[in-house]
């Protein structure tokens, strides 16, 4: 009988573990973001998130950021077990939050009230596609290999 408990097999980087940690304290963040918006009565900012490049406000916007705080907390415990479902999770995110800027950017590109938040998912864009790019390089060997457990 083979001796499936000495199997060896290669670490990942340890910087896709740093990435992991880096996603859940976003998603730790974004759950204290809600909660904090709960506690304060009288908030001179509506709650506000985009997903898919639709603007969410209020009680919608809760559900929203759940479940990006959702996705991202799954995603950090996937690459954290070093899954290969967990690495295509991160990817499936990061290049949604690029086509949600993007497309947030090119709808609300006429209406002079949205130029701030224009400027800020031009800004989110740019460090979302480095990270998507990041990730992309660090997981062409990863996803290739057919010896990583799925």
């Amino acid at each position: 009988m083979a001796d499936t408990a000495n199997t060896k097999r290669a670490r990942w980087p340890r910087d896709l573990k740093i990435f992991a940690l880096f996603a859940a304290l976003w998603a730790s963040a974004l759950i204290a973001r809600i909660v904090i918006h709960d506690v304060t009565y009288y908030s001179p900012m509506p709650l506000q998130a985009v997903i898919l490049g639709i603007n969410f406000d209020g009680y919608p916007a809760r559900v929203v950021l759940v479940a990006q705080a959702m996705a991202l907390s799954t995603l950090a415990l996937g690459l954290a077990a070093e899954r290969r479902w967990g690495l295509m999770l991160a990817l499936s995110y990061m290049l949604e939050v690029v086509v949600s800027n993007l497309i947030f950017m090119m709808t609300y590109m006429g209406d002079l009230s949205q130029g701030r938040n224009i400027r800020v998912s031009g800004l989110i864009g740019i460090v979302a596609v480095l990270i998507l790019l990041y990730l992309w390089i660090r997981a062409r060997d990863l996803l290739s290999d057919n010896t990583l457990r799925v």
